[in-house]
């Protein structure tokens, strides 16, 4: 049997365990932060959700860094990671992008994720803006005051500030001392 019959017949590898362990951390923590489960200024303790998920904190310490670089988390030099809490600058921004896409994607008749009319850019950045929202203000759209393209500019302004200004925590959301 010849080396190139051998190759033929290998079966594609599978992903390496930890890359896929630390992507599905991620994955679940990601969900935690934007369903603020885990609010806007909460510590992180990877050695507590190295003990939740019952593994080594490897693989919870590189989907803190995969998080980390997605900007869902901020490190702070010798005191550990904390879910970010953005600036109300950082905040219209991701509003005024959404806006932007959000009309982009009507004069093109598409919706996010359609791939006939979206590129995958546009998707990309409207989902990025849509995780800055959510991250500042909850899971719930109602609460983003997302400008939609309906509005004149001086509608959009007032909304945006209107959403800064409830963007206080609920009691119960208020940062906790670790997790």
């Amino acid at each position: 049997m010849s080396l190139a019959n051998d190759c033929e017949t290998l079966q594609p590898l599978q992903p390496l365990q930890p890359y896929s362990l630390s992507m599905a951390i991620a994955r679940k923590l990601r969900e935690r932060i934007l369903m603020h489960q885990l609010p806007p200024g909460s510590d992180v303790n990877d050695g507590a959700l190295a003990q939740e998920f019952g593994v080594s904190r490897t693989p919870v310490r590189e989907a803190l860094k995969l998080l980390c670089h997605e900007g869902l988390l901020t490190a702070h030099v010798r005191r550990g990671m904390t879910v970010t809490v953005l600036s109300d600058p950082q905040v219209r921004e991701a509003q005024e992008l959404c806006t932007l896409l959000a009309t982009h994607l009507q004069r093109r008749g598409a919706q996010p994720g359609d791939p006939a009319r979206s590129s995958e850019l546009t998707d990309q950045l409207f989902h990025l803006a849509q995780s800055r929202l959510k991250l500042a203000f909850g899971p719930d759209p109602a609460q983003w005051c997302m400008d939609t393209p309906s509005l004149s500019h001086d509608q959009a302004c007032i909304s945006a500030e209107t959403a800064l200004k409830r963007r206080q925590l609920p009691a119960g959301n208020q940062p906790s001392g670790s997790l």
